[in-house]
């Protein structure tokens, strides 16, 4: 776009782009917070977040964040693999249920797998093996359960 003579429209769009998202982020957050209690302020949580992460990347090293979004992957992949098993694949319905133990220590065993998965180089990468792998123990303990 700086060779074309709109490097001005383009900086515009980088830092409208930019500010949209980071506020439905903030926003999200704070809204999800207001489902751990009613006592919790969805608009302030959203300002905090956003000063908090304002900060952090005016003072954090963040040159390399590889570490961090690897992560996030190891405690989103085998989340989102037991959601997969629980509503797709054993059709069980938990939302009466603050929580599941079952559920919660498979979890752990699928965040503990992908990162013993990230040791591995494995031709797909370790978030697809690491979400089949919790799914199939998901529907193990799950049958296992019912019997």
């Amino acid at each position: 776009m700086v060779k074309a003579g709109l490097g001005v429209a383009g900086l515009f769009i980088i830092v409208f782009s930019t500010v949209t998202t980071t506020f439905l982020d903030a926003y999200s957050a704070g809204i999800s917070s207001e489902s751990l209690s009613v006592k919790i302020s969805g608009k302030w949580v959203a300002v905090a977040v956003t000063v908090i992460g304002t900060l952090g990347a005016i003072f954090l090293p963040l040159g390399d964040i590889t570490d961090f979004l690897y992560f996030i992957g190891s405690v989103f992949a085998p989340m989102i693999a037991i959601q997969i098993a629980d509503f797709f694949i054993l059709k069980r319905n938990q939302e009466t249920k603050s929580f599941s133990i079952a559920n919660l220590i498979i979890w752990l065993v699928g965040f503990v797998v992908y990162r013993l998965l990230m040791r591995v180089d494995i031709l797909v990468g370790n978030t697809l093996p690491d979400m089949l792998i919790t799914i199939a123990l998901c529907v193990v303990v799950g049958k296992s359960k019912k019997k």
